[in-house]
């Protein structure tokens, strides 16, 4: 069961950091990227179900879990704080680059 939510929590991790950098990209500023995860992790909180589907992990070929201790809201808050430390990891690469150079290069500088 700990491997279950150990995967909705990485995926969650890499859902924020996805997110953020791909605002990051569009905008250039934090500010819209800390909104636009804010806003997903709201979205998860309040319509994504607190429950992980048996029916998907028995159809593709695993084994039904034993039932997980976490209530449907820890589960939720769980998936948002993976989100959120995933932008946390995104917002400290793009912060490192900053001060690296890397990111005010336009990109494919070479390119004719």
């Amino acid at each position: 069961m700990i491997r279950i939510i150990s995967i909705e929590f990485l995926l969650m991790f890499v859902v924020g950091a996805v997110t953020f950098r791909l605002v990051w990209a569009f905008t250039g500023k934090t500010l819209p990227c800390w909104i636009s995860v804010l806003l997903l992790a709201a979205l998860i909180l309040l319509f994504v179900p607190g429950h992980i589907d048996e029916s998907l992990i028995v159809e593709f070929g695993g084994k039904l879990p034993e039932k997980y201790p976490l209530t449907p809201l820890a589960l939720n808050l769980l998936r948002c704080a993976g989100l959120l430390l995933g932008a946390l990891l995104a917002a400290i690469v793009i912060r490192k680059r900053k001060k690296i150079g890397l990111e005010d290069q336009p990109p494919y500088d070479d390119f004719p």
